[in-house]
């Protein structure tokens, strides 16, 4: 495996930290100007969209207002009169002959008009165009009837939807024309096509706002085109708009997203209802999301050149001043390896007014402190050695005091007790009661059995810790007269560990050992509550009472024994105990 020099990793590090502070700046801008494009973007598209739905309202108000003119005139109310005198036996049949007295400024003026057709239908259902030379479209009847209707329903007038008349698409403006009487004597209908609403709509070149790729169309709730596409012909009411700006749900009339549009191009969108009472149309100004982002990629282009440049002129003055830095640090790191072979005299000699310096200086007061803790803790090793063969020794001798005072004295008397049962014998013709013997025998055992339940209680493993504890505490307690309570608070979760097993088994018994030996206690608790993570100890009596320091720092005390086992098992011990009140150990040990 490669060995990386402190100088490559600062090189390292610090090429990665500018590569990473370049990523992140680049990163930055280049998404801060993205969403800036793009909500400049929305905003254009959204102020050409609110310029042309304001055109295209005020091309049907200029078209209402010309009808409320037109309709008034005498010249309109004339020949409404010629018609409705004429008998007509067909519905809706057409007039194809001029009606006369039509004067020519009213002629020409209809002329001019950027509708197609201008027609009237009188109450007997005589229909008449303007101009009459002019070839009539082919309408049928029930179209006729339609408009008939829905314009005597209406408040004022009636605007219908695009229909196709001669494979063309065409609007029908009408509003009721009044007679003398007060009567409906007629209607009046212009014949709105497609050209004007494209004028409006339609862009065909890169300076109308939307560039090279951008249009504004108009939407039917069918979702097919009210008005021209950009892209593709004859496109009203054939060209299928299903796109998420061609829903109509409330929460879906307004908006400004990025989606695929008709086409399946990627675009962004701004749409919204046209609010015109009469038409249910929406309105949606699109662009190419390409075209949209050109700028963006021209500044993305840009930082990247930039931040190659920049990397270049950081990693040359990287290389140059990790040079400078790593020298001294490598005389410190021969140095190191000289402390490793064991050579604690040696020293580096840095003259720096800096870390390096600093660092230098507290390398040699380490290399000081090392050689003066290296004795230290000689000394340290052989005060433990020495402790652990004087434990070892003291253990020794107790358990041959154990054996000498009571196991050995036991033996001694069972071997009397059976020379003495041989000579009677001997003496009475084998007629000897045994009965002391077996006594001598039983308590031998049980003596045996103490040493060693002292030594490891059997129960503790057959058992578990709670019934080895509790038995603990029975026998404690007939032996001393002292009453000892043991309870459990919840469930005993270290079954499977035997070593804390072990631990709180001595714990307990060293505890209970003191009280009976040192607390001239009339009563002792010992409450053991078992957590998910802790287990918790509680021993209590009402004895004497003890200083705490000196009895734990006193020497063969079996409160440091205690003090010790709840450290091995890496927990907390409190000890409270004031003289004539008693004295409580609560002890704490994690199970994980």
């Amino acid at each position: 495996m490669r060995k990386f020099s402190i100088t490559d990793k600062l090189i390292i590090a610090s090429l990665l930290i500018s590569i990473t502070t370049i990523f992140i700046v680049a990163t930055f801008s280049f998404y801060r100007t993205k969403n800036t494009v793009i909500n400049r973007t929305y905003n254009q598209l959204t102020s050409v969209r609110v310029i042309k739905a304001n055109l295209l309202r005020q091309f049907f108000n200029n078209a209402i207002l010309e009808m409320q003119l037109i309709k008034e005139s005498r010249d309109i109310k004339g020949i409404v009169n010629q018609l409705n005198t004429r008998k007509n036996t067909v519905s809706f049949h057409l007039i194809k002959k001029p009606i006369n007295h039509l004067n020519t400024f009213f002629f020409n003026s209809i002329e001019k008009r950027k509708y197609s057709r201008i027609f009237l239908i009188a109450k007997n259902k005589l229909v008449y165009y303007f101009p009459s030379s002019i070839d009539s479209p082919k309408i049928s009847s029930k179209d006729y009837e339609d408009l008939w209707q829905n314009t005597l329903q209406s408040d004022s007038f009636y605007l219908s939807d695009y229909s196709l008349v001669n494979g063309k698409p065409y609007l029908r403006l009408s509003s009721k024309v009044v007679g003398a009487d007060s009567s409906v004597a007629a209607i009046i209908v212009f014949v709105i096509s497609s050209q004007p609403i494209d004028a409006i709509m339609l862009e065909n070149n890169s300076s109308g706002g939307l560039g090279n790729t951008g249009e504004s169309y108009l939407l039917g709730k069918d979702k097919l085109m009210r008005s021209s596409s950009r892209f593709y012909s004859n496109s009203i009411l054939k060209t299928r708009v299903n796109t998420e700006a061609s829903r109509w749900a409330p929460s879906q009339y307004s908006g400004s997203k990025i989606l695929s549009d008709y086409r399946g191009v990627k675009v962004l969108s701004s749409f919204d209802k046209l609010h015109l009472s009469y038409l249910p149309w929406k309105i949606i100004a699109e662009i190419d999301f390409k075209e949209a982002m050109v700028p963006v990629y021209d500044i993305r282009n840009e930082i990247v050149f930039i931040s190659i440049f920049i990397f270049l002129l950081v990693m040359l003055v990287v290389v140059i001043f990790s040079r400078v830095i790593t020298y001294p640090i490598q005389k410190l790191n021969a140095a190191v390896h000289e402390i490793g072979m064991g050579n604690l005299d040696a020293k580096v000699n840095i003259i720096q007014n800096d870390e390096i310096g600093e660092l230098a200086e507290s390398f040699n007061t380490m290399a000081t402190q090392l050689k003066e803790q290296s004795l230290k803790l000689q000394y340290e090793q052989q005060k433990s050695l020495s402790s652990l063969l004087d434990g070892q020794e003291i253990e020794r001798q107790r358990i041959s005091r154990e054996l000498h005072d009571s196991l050995g004295q036991l033996l001694i008397g069972l071997k009397l007790r059976y020379e003495n049962c041989i000579l009677q014998s001997t003496k009475q013709n084998g007629k000897v009661d045994y009965s002391e013997l077996g006594l001598l025998f039983d308590k031998t055992i049980d003596e045996a059995r103490r040493i060693s339940n002292n030594l490891m209680p059997a129960a503790l493993s057959e058992f578990g810790l709670i019934p080895s504890i509790r038995n603990l505490c029975n026998d404690l307690s007939d032996l001393s007269a002292i009453p000892i309570q043991f309870s459990v608070k919840g469930r005993n979760n270290i079954k499977n560990n035997h070593k804390i097993a072990i631990y709180i088994y001595r714990i307990v018994q060293e505890a209970i050992t003191n009280i009976i030996k040192h607390s001239d206690a009339s009563k002792a608790s010992i409450t053991i509550e078992f957590t998910a993570d802790y287990v918790y100890l509680v021993v209590r009596d009402n004895g004497k009472g003890f200083n705490v320091l000196e009895k734990r720092n006193s020497q063969g005390n079996g409160l440091s024994n205690i003090h010790d086992r709840v450290l091995v098992l890496k927990g907390s011990i409190s000890m409270n105990s004031n003289k004539g009140e008693g004295s409580a150990i609560e002890i704490k040990i994690p199970l994980k």
